[in-house]
């Protein structure tokens, strides 16, 4: 075996690795470390950027070269979502807005005998009792049963369209995830979908279904989400560009 022969060969596990390379991202006039996570499941590239850097998921034989090339192709959209996130406010309080199904609601405050929350119009009605109220408290625990009220119909009306049956399902508390389904067919979705707009919610819904059909992210996978959600990937893009604003 000649020298070529081994250098490619050498290469191709370097390539196999995790790694770390440096973009430079023009609006902060600074470099962020790029994660490259290499998986053989993937044959395309994904771009995620999170708070202090940028999230490569790309096939092992990717060279880095080319992840640099197409992060400069895509330098105003990385800059906007870094300014995206560097100027998050709290959503529970940020100008007395807050997100609900994808939409912004103000919110109206009024003293009561109990703690509830009523959707009006376009206000977020919260009657509370007592004082040092902790705001906060309160509209997440109304996010979660909301959520699990919607998820509980959006389940029952999906899993009979396709077929399948889940052993339970519960409402969690995740850092990026969305949703999750086990080899025991328990599902668990993040409280925060609740904070997204409804078809973004099904696309979720359904995506973790399939799974209990195929625990994989296979072309069949694909193919058994795109018969219920036809533009799947316009709601995964979806997902990628705007999971910053609500998580």
């Amino acid at each position: 075996m000649n020298s070529l022969f081994f250098k490619n060969i050498f290469s191709r596990k370097i390539l196999k690795t995790n790694r770390t390379i440096t973009f430079n991202c023009s609006y902060y006039k600074k470099s962020y470390p790029v994660l490259i996570k290499v998986t053989n499941r993937k044959k395309t590239i994904s771009i995620r950027i999170e708070k202090k850097y940028i999230l490569i998921s790309t096939p092992y034989f990717v060279k880095d070269s080319y992840i640099l090339n197409l992060l400069e192709k895509k330098r105003k959209w990385i800059n906007e979502n870094f300014l995206k996130i560097s100027t998050k406010k709290n959503m529970y309080v940020e100008k007395g807005e807050i997100f609900y199904l994808g939409e912004k609601y103000k919110i109206q405050l009024k003293k009561g005998i109990n703690n509830d929350i009523v959707v009006k119009n376009s206000n977020l009605e919260i009657t509370y009792k007592g004082k040092n109220i902790r705001f906060r408290k309160i509209i997440e625990e109304w996010y979660k049963r909301k959520c699990f009220i919607l998820l509980e119909e959006r389940l029952l009306f999906f899993s009979k369209k396709i077929k399948v049956e889940y052993k339970n399902f519960k409402i969690r508390s995740y850092k990026r995830r969305l949703g999750s389904c086990d080899n025991k067919k328990c599902l668990s979705f993040n409280w925060k979908l609740i904070l997204m707009p409804k078809e973004i919610i099904d696309y979720v819904v359904i995506h973790e279904l399939c799974h209990i059909l195929h625990f994989n992210h296979s072309q069949l996978f694909w193919k058994e989400v795109s018969i219920y959600c036809p533009e799947y990937k316009k709601k995964k893009n979806w997902i990628n560009e705007n999971i910053n604003l609500f998580i």
